[in-house]
């Protein structure tokens, strides 16, 4: 193994910093083999994981606590002419009080110059946000284990050529399988998005936008107006309003229900972003936008300001022994929800139909400031009025406040610090407030020696929403591999 190819799975560990809008966190930039193993063990105060222990790691860490894990991946990449073939399988062994196997990654990749093909389930965070220290993409954060997908799109910003590289275009479209449940089966996902930068060098322009539906699957809980004998739409008829969203009033057929009639098939979802990032001297600084949107009121911005507001301070001249590297600042708002009326109460990551809401394998697949019920007290659980059952997303209005810093002090240090303010019901003056803080300080990338690295995380969480709970994490990871840097 060359020191070059080790230098590159240390940077991998430590730097993995982005703001690309389909950021795909693997390794597999090298032609070769390559190979990570990992030993974790945690515990806490309280038999629940704290919250920056377990978030926005792929639904590698569970809930419980105290526990282990051993954490296996392989991958490769080789190239025939202009053609790429990609393929890399990821394995997760969670040890404790229920054993369980997670798989985060299994995907088979082809590549011809900037576009790609795949199928399988890849570890991606989807729209424009810092990657590295964000509290979480808005719908898709890189919290859940992936859903699995087959994916058609580039794989970077394609420059248009007749612009002469001032305008380039990133874009996407995938038909995806969620995990059966108890209370849903057979759901399909649509996703795509469209993102445009422009710009060179000095300064780069972005906006885009990202798609999201569950649709089609069947369940035997749902009351009866609610579905055809179980079964959600997932026609032809279903599929165009699934692609381009319409209004489907005076448009029923047997398979659509008067809830598919009166708001659109499936439960949509998505974010328009708007980004500017700039390349000085010795840093660059991005500001982006993940604006929320849930219905049309949202893609007509009357839930303005719900979304993320983020600014990203990054060093462009590494190398010091103590050193400032990255500082993220993001603020999270969703209390506008377009409002009172007919068109309002938006309700993020819920939709009646959908019983487990915008979840996959237990974890809140957007952004997991966001809880799900389940995962809360019971005094702080709310139901949904109309259907006369517990929400499945829960505590969805909220404001916060996250600050994410990364230091090199010998070392890579990486510090997160979120506030967040949960509100029951927005519209409401005696509104119930649960205020939360969570933290946490991590050395994620100490050099061992010989493709070894340790890492230590320390998380606390103090508020109303998690139990007042405090842990720790270590893990002893080798990395490896074969074959040309």
């Amino acid at each position: 193994m060359s020191f070059r190819f080790l230098r590159y799975c240390l940077w991998f560990l430590a730097y993995g910093s982005a703001c690309a809008q389909f950021n795909r966190p693997d390794t597999l930039s090298h032609t070769g083999l390559y190979y990570q193993a990992e030993l974790s063990g945690w515990t806490a105060q309280r038999s629940q994981t704290p919250f920056w222990l377990r978030t926005n790691q792929f639904g590698a860490l569970p809930w419980a606590s105290p526990g282990a894990l051993f954490n296996g991946s392989l991958g490769g990449r080789w190239q025939a002419g202009n053609w790429t073939l990609k393929a890399s399988v990821q394995a997760v062994g969670q040890l404790t009080r229920s054993p369980q196997v997670v798989l985060p990654q299994a995907y088979v990749g082809l590549e011809r110059g900037h576009v790609e093909l795949y199928v399988g389930r890849r570890r991606e965070i989807n729209g424009l946000t810092d990657t590295l220290l964000t509290s979480g993409s808005y719908a898709y954060s890189g919290n859940a284990v992936p859903i699995t997908q087959v994916r058609l799109g580039t794989r970077d910003y394609a420059p248009l050529g007749f612009t002469k590289g001032w305008v380039a275009v990133n874009a996407f479209m995938s038909h995806g399988w969620f995990t059966d449940t108890d209370s849903m089966k057979n759901v399909w996902l649509h996703s795509k998005a469209l993102f445009v930068r422009l710009g060179k060098q000095k300064w780069h322009l972005y906006g885009g936008v990202t798609h999201f539906v569950q649709w089609g699957g069947y369940s035997a809980y749902l009351e009866p107006g609610l579905t055809r004998n179980g079964h959600l739409p997932r026609n032809w008829t279903a599929f165009k309003n699934v692609l381009w969203p319409g209004s489907l009033e005076g448009n029923a057929n047997d398979q659509l229900t008067g809830h598919d009639t009166l708001n659109r098939v499936g439960n949509q979802l998505g974010s328009i972003d708007l980004g500017l990032e700039l390349n000085l001297r010795s840093f660059q600084l991005l500001f982006y936008h993940q604006h929320a949107y849930e219905d049309m009121s949202g893609v007509a911005f009357q839930n303005f300001p719900d979304g993320i507001f983020g600014l990203r301070w990054k060093t462009t001249t590494p190398g010091k022994a103590f050193q400032l590297r990255q500082l993220t600042l993001e603020y999270i708002t969703t209390l506008n929800r377009s409002g009172r009326g007919p068109k309002g109460y938006d309700d993020y990551f819920y939709n009646g139909q959908y019983l487990d809401g915008w979840v996959h394998e237990n974890y809140i697949i957007g952004t997991p400031l966001f809880t799900r019920t389940k995962d809360i007290p019971y005094a702080l659980r709310q139901t949904y009025s109309d259907l006369n059952r517990p929400r499945s997303v829960n505590n969805n209005a909220l404001r916060a406040w996250h600050v994410g810093l990364e230091a090199q002090v010998w070392v890579p240090v990486q510090i997160l610090l979120t506030r967040t303010t949960y509100v029951d019901d927005p519209f409401r003056s005696d509104s119930h407030r649960f205020r939360q803080f969570s933290m946490s300080v991590a050395l994620p990338a100490i050099p061992l020696g010989r493709g070894l690295f340790g890492g230590l995380k320390l998380a606390l969480d103090r508020g109303d929403l998690f139990s007042q709970n405090a842990g720790l994490l270590f893990s002893l990871r080798k990395v490896g591999g074969w074959g040309h840097p």
